[in-house]
């Protein structure tokens, strides 16, 4: 046995060899320049599936004011830094206040609500204390969430801020055949796409295909994507974030239970692997389409397969008595950390 073997042998068999684990969100350093920050993966349990996330803590003990280290413009260069889909960043509660503001960040710009960050953000701060919280109030620029995290099955759920707009103007269906030629004239379901936003600034043209095999799997992400851009909104809807949400219904039960496989392209982020506004813009759709007054419906939502980041999404939808509008939207679904470390700042923003 040469030297090296040795060591290793003797590292081994020493039991008084312990591995320290990492700190806490609220043990890491915290110093002018820096900010204690997380990653997750969002609707799974298993690391490197789901959708990344990243959680930036902005502490109330800051030296500076937040505004000064963190305006704009650097949150949006720190959101491209991560490269996710979306970056939050995870303020302290005011004194008497019990929410904590969240604002939520692509790699274009900042967005009123997104569904894979909210339902992140609720599992990394409960899962953050001991014992475990079971609720949190997160204020977002759609209004406050709250959300509710359940320690044994680890599952958040929120109540959606939701107004749910279908749009007069639809898409035609021949621009997805131009976006995606290889699908024939019958892949997809209605000429007529439905362009439907669950709050304002938050868009998706909805694409019905008839099943996952050969239709969705098929879906090209490199190739032209819908001019999302000449999308024609309501008037006092617009600007707003335009994805499409393709579809295929897998199973749809008595008890107003459906399963879906679905897939979200958009030209800035290319193939989302879970997307929650999307999932919930597309329940209440159906849930309207198909349901009358004061009925309840569940979706379970499978989405990033094809890009090997397979997510689970739920989403309940009750109406109101009407059958006409939405009386609630719950999302749920579970996270698991990743990494955890500590963010540097710009020099620019750390000097006084």
């Amino acid at each position: 046995m040469n030297t090296f073997e040795q060591r290793l042998q003797q590292l081994a068999s020493n039991r008084e060899a312990t591995i320290t684990p990492p700190p806490t969100v609220s043990q890491q350093p915290t110093s002018s320049n820096s900010l204690p920050c997380s990653t997750l993966d969002v609707f799974t349990t298993t690391r490197f599936k789901g959708n990344q996330l990243a959680v930036v803590h902005v502490p109330s003990s800051l030296p500076l004011p937040a505004s000064v280290l963190l305006p704009q413009e650097t949150k949006q260069t720190i959101a491209r830094e991560f490269n996710f889909s979306e970056t939050v960043f995870l303020y302290d509660a005011l004194a008497g206040m019990p929410a904590r503001r969240l604002d939520i960040f692509t790699l274009k710009g900042e967005l009123p609500f997104a569904g894979h960050p909210i339902i992140g953000t609720i599992c990394h701060v409960c899962e953050s204390e001991e014992p475990p919280l079971e609720s949190v109030t997160l204020l977002c620029q759609a209004g406050p969430i709250m959300g509710r995290y359940d320690p044994q099955t680890k599952l958040a759920e929120a109540e959606i801020p939701h107004n749910v707009r279908i749009h007069q103007a639809s898409v035609s269906g021949r621009a997805v055949l131009k976006a995606q030629p290889y699908l024939s004239r019958t892949s997809v379901v209605t000429n007529e796409l439905r362009v439907v936003s669950i709050v304002k600034g938050m868009s998706f043209v909805l694409v019905q295909v008839p099943s996952i095999s050969p239709h969705l799997e098929k879906l090209e992400v490199s190739g032209p994507s819908v001019d999302c851009d000449s999308v024609q909104l309501d008037e006092g809807w617009a600007p707003s974030f335009i994805g499409t949400y393709f579809y295929a219904i897998t199973s749809h039960s008595s008890d107003k239970f459906v399963r879906l496989r679905t897939r979200m392209l958009e030209p800035s982020v290319g193939e989302d692997s879970a997307t929650g506004s999307a999932a919930s813009t597309l329940a209440s759709f159906l849930a309207l389409k198909d349901g009358t007054g004061n009925m309840t419906f569940y979706y379970s939502i499978e989405q990033g397969v094809e890009m090997g980041r397979a997510s689970e999404i739920q989403v309940k939808v009750t109406l109101d008595a009407t059958g006409k509008a939405i009386e609630k939207v719950v999302l749920a679904g579970r996270a698991v950390r990743v990494t955890q470390g500590v963010l540097y700042l710009p020099e620019s923003n750390t000097s006084t």
